[in-house]
């Protein structure tokens, strides 16, 4: 086979390869291995031809041992014929060499550019396919996505549609089921109601029947109670026997029959007159024996009056032993015996009391008007209030009533519980409460501290702070001592000829009740005792730390008073009291700042003053005075007094 043949099958091979790459760019759906499978033959056919032209080929073709050098040498040599065609015979096979290498050189740069073009022709085809596919996918992506987006929807309404109409069941279902229920609850809550009703009534019911009958029982009891206490009650009791034995009965069967549950308004009631008849029973009984009772005491009423009357002419003779002739008239205090009172101390006494009654005309008008009785009545509620309620419990308390008070008395605006009052709304309202302030102070020594000496102390320490703030209330409320305890001046008062004895006693501090009868003697005693403590708590009370200035009627006065009242001549059971009940509320107080001469006096009294009241007193004040000062002579103490308030407590 010649080399054109070759070439020829070269051709052959590069337009298939050519029409291969035109159809392959056409088509893309041809697959590469069937492309390359065709490559693959040119190769191999190319090599065949080259291997049958090879037995052919003697010498080397290309390269300095090529045939080209050989002929140069040989044209110098003589040619014969047969060297002659020996030598075409070489140049045509060296032509047929040199066009070989030629093409094997051509189809060697035609197989590279035919591999590189071919390589670029799949990398397109490769590209091309690639980017067809992702259009492709793209496509089939958006159209599946739409698709679902669509079915989605479609879906999405298919639900509605279905919520819709089970919300439309579900919504009469639920109105059906509410109204069913309204219904129900309805009928549920009227028959509660009923039943609720019925459990009331009974309740109720029972209740008026257990109280009936609590009342029965402690009418039972009282009565059972003066029947044990009384030794005439059995005598009256034995006529209302059976009465109390039949209401009784009655109430335990009434009970009986609520065990049962069976009660109605029947039972109520005759429980109820069952009380009724059993309280009535039992007054019938205290007022049989208050008429006992009554008549005993009628017959002792005697007896006791002529003790009493016997005592008093005791007293007045005792007194009038020791009255030398002096002038009458108590006006006249010059002339009166010092043993009874001092000319200095009562002139105070004489000008306080004017003082005092000037000071009550000045609201004469207030008092007089009807038409102020509630103003009168508030302005009463806002002293009372808080002196009623003042107690040691704390000092935020004592200021709290301390407050109330200043506000009143400044003619500000004061809260009382569920009403205000405000003094100056009335011209004379500010007098009204600053007189009636300064006596319910006074009065709460005989209605308080006679029983509870401990609440002098709490009262003392508001009555100082205000009397600091508002001296006028401070004389006021010493004048208002003076006229209730005559002892305060210190005075003893002999009967004037011509006096009544009624009219002696009130001199003296005594009180009369509604029929005309003295008070008791131990009633008397006690009431002086405790106006007198309430003062001695003045004299050593301390002031609020918010007050800057000192106790207007402090320790000097109470000196003045003791030197003052030892000075008069001793009388039987006041003057014990009086001076025990000193040293017991002031008697530390005044050894702490008095010493030396607070112990004197102490001795004095304990030796001469005590011998003059052994020969006219015998009682019991006398003993718990010597006893008092032998204790503190014997141990060199004083006591400070129970409830005394501690210092700085407000």
């Amino acid at each position: 086979m010649s080399d054109i043949s070759v070439l020829s099958d070269l051709e052959n091979s590069y337009n298939i390869m050519n029409n291969l790459s035109k159809e392959n760019i056409k088509k893309h759906d041809i697959s590469i291995s069937d492309q390359l499978a065709d490559f693959e033959k040119l190769r191999i056919s190319a090599l065949t031809k080259a291997a049958e032209i090879s037995p052919l080929v003697k010498e080397v073709t290309i390269g300095p041992k090529s045939p080209l050098k050989n002929m140069t040498t040989k044209e110098n040599k003589p040619v014969n014929k047969d060297d002659n065609d020996l030598n075409l015979l070489e140049d045509k096979i060296g032509e047929d060499l040199r066009y070989t290498l030629m093409l094997k050189e051509y189809e060697s740069k035609l197989l590279e550019s035919s591999e590189e073009l071919f390589k670029n022709l799949i990398e397109k085809m490769i590209a091309k396919h690639t980017e067809s596919m992702r259009t492709f996918w793209k496509k089939q992506s958006e159209e599946s996505e739409r698709k679902a987006l669509e079915m989605r929807a479609k879906r999405l309404q298919m639900v509605k549609q279905l919520q819709e109409n089970d919300n439309l069941s579900v919504l009469d279902k639920a109105k059906l089921d509410e109204k069913n229920c309204q219904i129900i609850n309805k009928s549920t809550i009227e028959n509660m109601n009923r039943i609720l009703e019925e459990q009331n009534k009974a309740a109720s019911r029972f209740a008026g029947i257990t109280d009936s009958r609590t009342k029965v029982c402690i009418c039972y009891n009282d009565i059972c109670n003066i029947l044990n206490s009384e030794p005439h009650a059995k005598t009256i009791y034995d006529k209302y026997v059976t009465s109390i034995n039949a209401i009784i009965g009655n109430v335990n069967a009434i009970m009986d029959l609520c065990k049962s549950g069976i009660i109605t308004d029947k039972e109520v009631k005759q429980a109820e007159i069952l009380s009724v008849n059993i309280e009535n029973i039992q007054r019938k009984i205290l007022e049989d024996l208050n008429e006992i009772k009554q008549k005993e005491e009628e017959a002792k009423k005697k007896e006791i009056e002529e003790q009493r009357i016997q005592k008093e002419n005791e007293i007045k003779k005792s007194i009038n032993e020791n009255i030398e002739k002096t002038d009458t008239t108590i006006e006249q205090p010059k002339k009166t015996i010092p043993m009874f009172y001092s000319s200095k101390n009562y002139a105070y006494f004489v000008e306080l009391r004017d003082f005092l009654n000037a000071y009550e005309s000045t609201y004469k008008d207030l008092l007089e008007n009807t038409n102020l009785k509630k103003f009168r009545f508030d302005c009463q509620k806002a002293v009372n209030t808080p002196v009623n309620a003042l107690s040691s419990v704390s000092g935020a308390h004592i200021r709290d009533k301390f407050d109330k008070l200043y506000k009143l008395l400044r003619g500000e605006r004061v809260q009382v519980l569920d009403t205000y009052v405000q003094a100056t709304q009335h011209p004379q309202g500010l007098n009204y409460c600053t007189a009636l302030l300064a006596k319910k102070i006074v009065r709460q020594g005989d209605l308080l501290v006679s029983s509870n000496p401990e609440a002098a102390f709490p009262l003392a320490a508001v009555a100082v702070a205000l009397w600091s703030q508002f001296p006028e209330f401070g004389k006021l409320l010493e004048a208002n001592f003076h006229r209730q305890c005559p002892y305060l001046v210190p005075m003893l008062l002999p009967q004037k000829q011509g006096q009544t004895d009624k009219e002696f006693y009130i001199s003296r501090g005594y009180s009369y009740n509604e029929d005309g009868a003295v008070e008791k003697q131990d009633k008397f005693l006690k009431r002086m005792s405790g106006i007198f403590q309430l003062c001695c708590a003045i004299w050593i009370a301390k002031m609020p730390k918010f007050v800057n200035t000192p106790n207007p009627h402090g320790l000097s006065h109470g000196w003045k008073w003791l030197a003052s009242f030892i000075n008069l001549k001793p009388e039987p059971d006041i003057c014990a009291t009086l001076l025990h009940d000193f040293f017991s509320v002031c008697g530390s107080e005044f050894y702490r700042n008095y010493k030396k001469q607070f112990v004197k006096i102490i001795k004095l009294i304990s030796s001469d003053y005590l011998k003059i009241l052994e020969n006219i007193d015998e009682g019991g004040p006398k003993t718990r005075l010597e006893v008092y000062l032998q204790n503190v002579l014997k141990t060199g103490q004083v006591p400070p007094p129970s409830g005394l308030l501690p210092p700085n407590t407000w």
